[in-house]
């Protein structure tokens, strides 16, 4: 009987054996299978001769098909024969099944069709095969594989466990509690695992009882015993992975940092440890790298991170991934001399020269500087769209608006198919009250990309500045109407029926669907607010204006809807704070809120 395989890193499903039998425009067999049977062999000659000359039949086809479905995907010949001889040989072996039948053979035929596209035939089969021989360990384990290639891991879990409604093994026991802990039912799963008594459990059994008690939240026990296995077990690369993980989860750092970089350690000190990291599936050694950086930031030392960003591989993808974190967490130093990896070996890729302009206008509040960089990105360069454009934002920033305006003229001509350039201009051009112009622009492009949802918005948005409101909603719904989790063109038309007191329900309903898709939106929660406000649920509208004006602090209009609510439920010293504090960031008509701060 052959062994079932461990199982794989966290990140990974479980790696199983499977049958490369066939390589059709289904030439990618599956990388993977939850359970490893039997492998193919030979029927053993019988006394059968009728049984003999159609297996020896089907092995001519079945030959004949491996020879033809290495072509299979560049000759639609070859894979037409291929297809050809795969129903050769099935017909074959169903003449030697009509003769003979046993469980191997059903496997053989099943093999037949191992591959995404067929792989429902093949659990036909093995079905079938069950319903003759049922109990079989090696069908079982194979229709497994096959409702796992089917991405069904309810079908792998019934019959693994009818399986073991027959008779007890605690292999399947345990590589059904493997499955439920992958497919997210860890409840189950320790169900499942904690019938194998504690002395017959092995080293996996344990792996998977740590990754369920993780799952359900008992994070400390889970830890305990991934130390423990990994103490006892110290090539268990998977308990390793997962304790380094749950760590991480645990906000224990340091500890996850130490974990991280002992696997790291043993994959320098062990070849076959190496090659484990790299092909089983989950994370490899630079992936690990990346969170050992990341962890090191957490912990506030951007120096520590740095070295062991310097130990990577030192590819474009590692350095810039790990640049970026460090710019993120405002270690703009550091990334500066991470990237500078990017710019000792020649060709310098377009990428150094974006990053280091983000670095110098962030980090240094050096525009004049960013802009030399940004000038160094060629024009061939497939970031040299993103530098025009922030180019656009750096000129006009300085001042230089005509500069602005006419690179985005350029732009416009360079990248016709993008919408970006559109929408700054347009952008631009609003923020300088010249809304009729930008409407201009936005309708020009739309003219080209009449569906473009951006586009769409932005040009929703002009019309509401221009007072066409009712022409504003009809775009924004039929944004909805295409995408209808759109959420800022939902916030817009509830918070519009809203303001304008119609359709109140509704209203609500838009807005709380665009909270949800966007919860941390400040503006959007504000729309919130303000529907309950006017539906009269005030105290709703209190909860909900607060919580807006913690995410979005600086909003007039919000400290306006603020001080409304506050007014409405008494609560005057925070009224007059809303108001003052809608006047203090500039409100449109600050005459209206000094009129309503003098009410009080």
């Amino acid at each position: 009987m052959a062994a079932f395989p461990s199982p794989r890193l966290r990140a990974a499903k479980p790696r199983l054996l499977t049958y490369t039998l066939l390589a059709l425009a289904l030439a990618a067999l599956p990388a993977c299978a939850p359970l490893r049977a039997a492998p193919r062999q030979a029927m053993p000659l019988s006394q059968n001769a009728t049984a003999t000359y159609h297996y020896l039949e089907y092995q001519t086809f079945f030959q004949a098909m491996q020879r033809t479905a290495g072509q299979s995907r560049l000759s639609p010949e070859a894979l037409a024969r291929t297809l050809e001889y795969q129903k050769a040989a099935a017909q074959a072996m169903d003449r030697v099944l009509a003769s003979e039948a046993t469980p191997n053979l059903y496997m053989e035929k099943a093999f037949l069709f191992w591959n995404p596209e067929q792989v429902g035939e093949a659990t036909a089969i093995l079905n079938k095969g069950l319903e003759l021989f049922p109990g079989d360990f090696t069908l079982t384990a194979s229709l497994a594989n096959a409702y796992m290639l089917e991405n069904n891991p309810a079908g792998a879990a019934a019959a693994l466990s009818d399986y073991l409604a027959r008779q007890e093994n605690a292999t399947i026991r345990e590589r059904l509690g493997q499955l439920y802990v992958d497919s997210d039912q860890p409840a189950k799963a320790l169900e499942v695992l904690n019938k194998i008594p504690a002395k017959e459990r092995s080293v996996d059994a344990q792996y998977q009882i740590a990754r369920a008690e993780a799952r359900l939240g008992h994070r400390k026990p889970a830890i305990e015993t991934l130390k423990k296995l990994t103490k006892k077990h110290p090539d268990y690369l998977e308990a390793w992975v997962e304790l380094a993980y749950q760590q991480e989860l645990d906000k224990d750092y340091a500890s996850a940092v130490a974990t991280y970089s002992q696997i790291l350690a043993m994959a320098d000190a062990n070849e076959d440890m190496r090659q484990r990291i790299e092909n089983g599936g989950g994370e490899g050694r630079e992936d690990i790298r990346q969170r050992v950086v990341a962890l090191w930031l957490k912990l506030n030392d951007p120096d520590k991170a740095l070295k062991v960003a310097f130990a990577s591989s030192g590819s474009k993808a590692f350095i810039l991934q790990a640049s970026l974190m460090f710019l993120s967490e405002g270690f703009t130093a550091q990334a500066s001399t991470l990237l500078d990896v990017l710019a000792s070996t020649p060709p310098v890729p377009g990428e150094y020269f974006f990053y280091k302009a983000v670095i110098a206008h962030d980090g240094e509040n050096n525009p004049a500087k960013a802009l030399g960089f940004l000038d160094l990105v060629p024009e061939a360069d497939a970031h040299y769209s993103q530098a025009m454009q922030f180019r656009v934002q750096l000129l006009y920033a300085l001042g230089r608006e005509a500069e602005a305006l006419e690179l985005l003229e350029k732009g416009k001509q360079l990248f016709p198919g993008q919408t970006r350039f559109p929408m700054l201009q347009a952008g631009l051009l609003l923020e300088k009250k010249r809304v009729q112009e930008a409407r201009v622009v936005l309708e020009a492009a739309l003219a080209a990309r009449p569906d473009d949802e951006e586009l769409l918005y932005q040009y929703g948005a002009v019309l509401d500045r221009l007072g066409e409101r009712t022409t504003a909603i009809g775009i924004m719904q039929r944004i909805v109407d295409k995408n209808p989790d759109h959420a800022d063109a939902l916030n817009y038309i509830g918070y519009t029926l809203a303001e304008e007191g119609r359709e109140l329900e509704r209203a609500l309903a838009l807005v709380k669907k665009a909270d949800k898709l966007k919860p941390e939106n400040g503006y959007i929660v504000d729309s919130l607010a303000w529907a309950y406000f006017r539906l009269g649920k005030v105290d709703e509208a209190w909860k909900h204006i607060q919580r807006a004006t913690t995410l979005a602090g600086e909003d007039p209009s919000m400290w306006e809807h603020y001080g409304d609510i506050a007014k409405a439920l008494g609560k005057r010293d925070l009224a007059r704070k809303g108001y003052r504090n809608a006047m203090k960031f500039k409100h449109e008509t600050p005459e209206r809120v000094e009129q309503k701060l003098k009410g009080l």
